[in-house]
Parts: C-alpha cells; sequence; structure tokens
C-alpha cells in the first residue's frame, strides 16, 4: 500500500481579500495560485490537534503569519500528485484581526497577492480545485 501524504492550506483572510500564494516551480502545480500550506509532520503530533498544529507551522514558514485566531474546517480533498503520490488535501480558514499581521515579506513562496474572491475567480493560473475551496468559504 502506497503512503498517503496529509497535506494542509489555509485561507487566511483579511477584511473581503484573501492571501494568496504562487506555487514555485519545479513541485507539484508549480506556477498556480494556492492558499499558504504544506505537509503535516511528524513535529505535528505534539499536544493539541495535529491538523491544526500544522497548518499554524506551515503557515509561519511559508509567509512569516502566526495564526491566533480562530482555524475552522473549510472542506479536505484527495488527489494523486505529479509524482503518482496519493495526497489528502485539508483547508481550513481564518480571518486576520489587524493590518499589523500582514505579511511583508514572504519566507518560503516567489510570489504572493490579496485577491478578493473574484479575482480569484478570473485569474489565469487559479486552478479549479482553488475555485472550488474559495466558494465554499462564506
Amino acid at each position: 500500500m502506497k503512503n498517503i501524504i496529509n497535506v494542509v492550506e489555509c485561507a487566511i483572510q483579511f477584511e473581503d481579500r484573501f492571501l494568496i500564494i504562487e506555487r514555485p516551480s519545479g513541485v507539484h502545480a508549480g506556477g498556480l495560485l494556492a492558499f499558504p500550506g504544506g505537509k503535516v509532520e511528524e513535529q505535528d503530533a505534539k499536544a493539541g490537534d495535529i491538523l491544526i498544529n500544522a497548518i499554524k507551522r506551515e503557515v509561519f514558514e511559508e509567509v512569516g503569519i502566526v495564526l491566533k485566531n480562530q482555524i475552522s474546517y473549510v472542506t479536505s480533498s484527495y488527489f494523486v500528485d505529479s509524482k503518482a503520490t496519493p495526497v489528502i488535501d485539508t483547508i481550513f480558514h481564518t480571518i486576520l484581526d489587524a493590518m499589523s499581521e500582514v505579511i511583508t515579506s514572504p519566507r518560503e513562496v516567489p510570489k504572493y497577492d490579496w485577491m478578493t474572491k473574484g479575482e480569484i475567480m478570473k485569474a489565469s493560473n487559479s486552478p479549479e480545485w482553488l475555485k472550488k475551496y474559495i466558494e465554499l468559504i462564506p
């Protein structure tokens, strides 16, 4: 049986905009838009919820934001990545309170932007799964 990779992503919202990254080239879905996130790791199994621990760690590693507010489950999906590895992708949502929490420079991602739902839907490099996820967020 193949190992399944667990991935978490977070729709980080500030007012009517969402933090969207452009996935780096050379990785699965390189060049496409996505929410910040990444793989669940063994270190995330410390006290508390492993998926919430993972999303907090991944968001901080990728874009330098410390998630403090409530993080809500949105949906999950299954896909096979470009290396034929099965993946379970779990999507979360959180709302930032203040502009002071907005990043000024990314850490691990080449490009990012704050986009409205409409902008995400119209972007030429916005994959269908991102459009599906963003529609699920109230």
